[in-house]
């Protein structure tokens, strides 16, 4: 086998898309056999942005993306786009250059222990080896519940073998389950992003029972629906519908309900929750039953039952009112972009404040025109889901909302937008710091120095990038700055806000 015969295999499983930064050994040669394959490569600022890309390219598509890099500091610069995708659930192969066992130990140039590097940010690492795992059961192992990012390490050959992949044990099915759910007269579903991966949009779409989705899943259902919750976090105050409608239902059913996509695990009303891999993704909620059930038979049950909609109505009402109020604020800025484009564009939230506004205030219409760091709530990997996004779908234009915190991480990333001609918005959302965590520097008489942004000037460098660029400061500016944008190219729309009614926007919503 060589290493055209390796880029063959990883095209006939994996998304064609590839990003990193390869080296002059084994890892531009693979670039090389993937192009000829019919892949798409793309070269990156970081290798961590990579990772990221890649991954996001794997929750789209459904396939494996691919992320490349050197061996030893290479991989160390994946890292965080390898927790990223490990943390967000998006399956991924990472490939890097490495020293096989047989290469002396004297020979220490760029010299890590790949093992040690990877074992707490991928779902495995293996080498390119002749007998063991071969890439389809790699890009397979990624995919598997639940998905992640897996490292292949490879050399100039192949080595002659390596470990097999652990594979989990099946569980029985979980009959009491649904006995339980049959029992109920209220039920209220909560889903995860297993709900995406399993493909019950359709038909959660069709109930007539409150369904929440967690911040990770949203867009399971189309969020216009009567019975459409929204995003339910655990930890909602008392304008979020997750608070007005848990006490008044009987039973929650979770679709793979796990602890890892929410903030607060308690529910405080009886719930079970059909996950294949049982309980031990969901501690802390105290499930009267958890495992693999039939969904079909779940959904029979579910479409018998009608009830909520009403109380959905008003809650989201009253929290419309909410949103309204404070002149402009991020509320303001997503109403208007839906607005302008009639919900038919990808919103990608980065983390911030805004990113609490805009999981409850955009409203989405499918699964693939939202995304955001549900699960990690990773600052800054904003700018490399929504290139991945615009590069994998630019039929439609991406929306980007990110704030002070995180415009900066990989904003040499955003060079791509311009080199390919991106149907790109970056609406930058500046309240002149990191506005989440001002307030508690406030409460307790803590310095905020560290938190305040002191003019970073990125109109000037944007603009610089060969983005179109406005300043904003209010509704009829933002407005007149989306109905200028074609579409066409890369737009930076800076949106200023007041500090105090910024940081006082979630009250009611969240802490």
């Amino acid at each position: 086998m060589n290493i055209r015969e390796l880029a063959r295999d990883l095209s006939a499983v994996c998304a064609p898309y590839v990003f990193g930064i390869p080296g002059g050994g084994p890892s531009l040669s693979l670039m090389d056999g993937l192009e000829r394959e019919g892949a798409r490569l793309f070269t990156t600022r970081f290798e961590g942005a990579a990772a990221m890309m890649a991954g996001t390219i794997g929750r789209l598509s459904g396939k494996p993306g691919i992320a490349v890099s050197i061996k030893g500091p290479g991989l160390v610069n994946q890292v965080p786009g390898l927790a990223f995708s490990l943390l967000e659930a998006y399956p991924m192969l990472a490939v890097a250059e490495a020293y096989t066992s047989s290469i002396p130990l004297a020979k220490a140039h760029k010299r890590l222990d790949h093992q040690a590097v990877a074992s707490g940010v991928t779902k495995a690492r293996r080498f390119w080896s002749e007998k063991g795992p071969n890439v389809r059961a790699l890009a397979a192992y990624a995919s598997m519940e639940t998905p992640g990012p897996v490292l292949l390490d490879i050399a100039d050959a192949p080595i002659a073998d390596d470990a097999p992949l652990p594979m989990p044990e099946g569980l029985p099915e979980n009959f009491g389950l649904l006995d339980r759910v049959a029992r109920a007269e209220r039920p209220l579903v909560i889903a995860g992003t297993l709900a995406i991966r399993a493909g019950w949009s359709q038909a959660l779409a069709k109930l007539a029972i409150p369904v929440f989705t967690t911040a990770a899943a949203k867009g399971l259902i189309d969020e216009a629906l009567p019975h459409a919750g929204g995003v339910y976090t655990g930890v909602g105050l008392e304008l979020a519908p997750e608070r007005a409608l848990l006490p008044e239902c009987d039973l929650v059913v979770g679709l793979g309900l796990r602890t890892n996509e929410v903030l607060g695990a308690g529910l405080k009303v009886p719930a079970v929750n059909l996950d294949p891999l049982g309980s031990q993704a969901s501690w802390g909620f105290d499930f009267e039953a958890s495992g693999p059930a039939d969904f079909g038979a779940l959904h029979q049950i579910l479409a018998n039952r009608l009830w909520g909609q009403d109380r959905i109505a008003t809650a989201r009402a009253q929290l419309e009112s909410r949103l309204r109020e404070g002149g402009f604020l991020p509320a303001c800025a997503f109403r208007a972009v839906e607005q302008r484009f009639g919900g038919q564009c990808r919103v990608v939230l980065d983390t911030g404040y805004f990113c609490t506004i805009g999981e409850h205030a955009c409203h989405s219409r499918r699964v693939d025109l939202f995304l955001g760091s549900g699960q990690a709530r990773d600052m800054g990997a904003g700018v490399p889901m929504a290139l991945a996004a615009a590069l994998y779908d630019p039929s439609v234009p991406t929306v980007l909302a990110i704030g002070d915190g995180g415009i900066g991480m990989y904003a040499g990333e955003l060079c791509l937008a311009v080199e390919h001609n991106l149907p790109l918005l970056v609406l930058f959302m500046t309240d002149g710091g990191f506005g989440s965590i001002r307030p508690r520097a406030q409460k307790l008489g803590l310095t905020q120095n560290p938190l305040i942004m002191k003019d970073p000037k990125w109109l000037k460098v944007f603009g610089g990038m060969g983005f179109s660029v406005h300043r904003v400061n209010g509704v009829a500016s933002l407005e007149a700055a989306l109905a200028d944008w074609t579409g066409r190219g890369p737009l930076f729309i800076e949106a200023a806000f007041d500090a105090g009614p910024y940081q006082a926007m979630v009250q009611g919503i969240r802490d």
